[in-house]
């Protein structure tokens, strides 16, 4: 810092001692120049009362006591202000100083006293006080000096003295170079003082403001940190929820519902692209503009309306942290409060689904850390609805095959009770106490008035096959009895149905067998007469057919169907 710096002046003329704002501070030096001249004072002092007391002259002792407890008043006395005590520090050894020169013993030891007190003065008061010292130490030598010349002082009984010009000149001369010669070297150490303290508070000023934007950068890092942590953590439950849901209903409200509980926005609103993929249309919101859209059946064009239409045209999150200045945002008067808004994509891979659009009513509501958690919660919510889409169309699949399974399961046991030749049940006769065929099947119908009979159907693959007829002696069977026959029909109806199958196979393999014997006998001949005639017995024979009829026609009576065949 410049030494003629307006703002920090090295000097104040003005101040009669230095100012914190000059950037030095010395009180802490003046405690101990306190200190040694309170010892050396009262040293001093009980020197001058005991040779006054050999003398029997107390009054020079008692003269002196107040200056001493005065001096020893401000060295202990801390809590008085530095130019108070730096004041009277300056007084007291000019007064000191001039009493030693008017005593005429010891002239250079009054001259070092004075000495002391003007760079006292200069140091710690400022420049003007120590040439205002200097200048009354100078003015108070002369006058010693003439005093003593003249004999000025003998009612004081100080005797007078023979000034001699050139010695008291030299002292002079002495006293102004030595003030000089100090007041320079004080002027330049105070200064480079000065400059030092100056730079140590600037130092001070600029790590005092590092430390405040560091505090502060640091307080808003924590106050993202926290924001974000929440937000994530927010994001994740709401995933977590909402990976749950099997309904799509149930998942847009469940959505909607923990985004505006837990984050506390102003409006939130699913949309999904409609079966044209033109229009964005909203499919879940809540709230009285959420009721009032639905039931308008609000929509978006694709590219052309709004934030969440330029979302599902572009596939990528927009932001408009003014809505008032963002040409691309949709106001909706059911919306009147909205000042911000955030649309993020809903999407599989490439395959854009909707978009999950919310508004605030703070402006610049949403930063990266809302877009990056709300993006997770978007994110969660399409993998949401391609699971659900998936789950139902397995559904789906799943019933057409049951329904497919019933069918052909039904259509085989038609066929095979027609085709069959076997017992259709059998039925054990109380009287005879023995098991019987059936040969004709009862309708249930008729016995299911009766309270004694319990009619359990026989299953497969959802498919009736059977019943299981029970009648009991003493009313309706116990719950446990019931179980006990359902879960008996249950595995009767796999047993038959199990057994049908195994009959099927065999069937198809021994028909399996005979067309591989057939073709092995018909090969090995090569006489047209002999293959046909062959054919018709084998399968005759085979099959236990009565009658096989196997002939050649000529084409066009095959197209016509005008040709005879029986098979019996």
């Amino acid at each position: 810092m410049s030494e003629n710096s307006p703002t920090r002046p090295f000097i104040s003329i003005t101040s009669p001692f230095r100012e914190p704002g000059d950037g030095v501070d010395l009180s802490s030096a003046l405690q101990p120049i306190l200190n040694l001249t309170s010892i050396i004072g009262l040293a001093a002092y009980l020197w001058i009362a005991f040779q006054n007391a050999l003398d029997r002259q107390p009054l020079i002792p008692l003269a002196l006591a107040p200056l001493l407890a005065l001096l020893l008043l401000v060295t202990f006395r801390r809590k008085l202000s530095t130019a108070l005590r730096s004041g009277f520090l300056v007084a007291f050894y000019l007064l000191v100083g001039i009493t030693v020169i008017l005593l005429g013993q010891t002239q250079s030891f009054g001259l070092l006293l004075l000495l002391t007190g003007v760079q006292i003065a200069f140091v710690f008061w400022n420049e003007s006080a120590g040439i205002i010292s200097f200048f009354v130490s100078l003015v108070l030598i002369i006058l010693a000096g003439i005093f003593l010349h003249f004999g000025l002082l003998q009612p004081f009984g100080l005797e007078p003295q023979p000034l001699e010009i050139i010695p008291f000149i030299g002292w002079i001369a002495t006293f102004i170079l030595a003030n000089w010669t100090l007041a320079v070297i004080n002027r330049y150490l105070l200064k480079a003082y000065s400059m030092a303290a100056s730079s140590e508070k600037e130092l001070s000023q600029l790590l005092s403001e590092e430390r405040k934007n560091l505090e502060a950068h640091i307080e808003e890092r924590t106050r993202l940190l926290t924001r974000q942590t929440s937000l994530m953590e927010t994001a994740g439950e709401i995933a977590h929820q909402i990976s749950m849901e099997t309904s799509q209903e149930n998942l847009f409200r469940n959505t909607i519902q923990l985004i505006r509980d837990r984050l506390g926005y102003y409006h939130a609103g699913i949309f999904l692209m409609d079966e044209a993929d033109e229009y964005a249309v909203l499919v879940s919101a809540l709230g009285e503009a959420g009721e009032k859209m639905l039931a308008q059946g609000h929509r978006l064009k694709k590219g052309e309306e709004g934030i969440v239409g330029n979302v599902v045209a572009r596939g990528e999150a927009r932001i408009a942290l003014d809505v008032g200045k963002d040409a691309v945002h949709f106001k909706n008067p059911l919306l009147p409060h909205t000042r911000s808004e955030i649309a993020l994509p809903i999407k599989i891979g490439e395959r854009v689904l909707g978009a999950l659009d919310i508004q605030s009513t703070e402006p610049e509501a949403f930063s990266q850390v809302d877009i990056q958690s709300l993006q997770i919660i978007a994110n969660q919510l399409a993998v949401a609805l391609e699971r659900i889409r998936l789950i139902d169309q397995l559904q789906q699949t799943v019933a057409d095959l049951e329904s497919g399974y019933r069918t052909e399961t039904r259509k085989s046991w038609r066929v095979y009770i027609r085709t069959s030749r076997k017992t259709r049940g059998f039925r054990y006769d109380p009287n005879r106490k023995q098991v019987e065929p059936i040969s004709t099947v009862n309708n249930p119908s008729q016995t299911i008035s009766d309270p004694h009979v319990l009619n359990v159907p026989l299953q497969s693959r959802g498919e009736v096959i059977g019943m299981l007829n029970v009648k009991f002696k003493g009313g309706q069977p116990s719950p446990e009895i019931q179980r006990l026959l359902n879960t008996t029909a249950e595995r009767l109806g796999s047993a038959l149905e199990t057994a049908r199958l195994l009959e099927e196979l065999q069937l198809r393999a021994e028909r399996e067998h005979l067309v591989g014997d057939l073709a092995t006998q018909v090969r090995s001949s090569t006489d047209f007469d002999h293959i046909l005639k062959t054919t018709a017995q084998q399968l005759r024979q085979k099959l236990g057919l009565r009658e096989v009829v196997v002939q050649i026609l000529p084409p066009e009576e095959i197209r016509q169907g005008d040709f005879p065949l029986e098979v019996s």
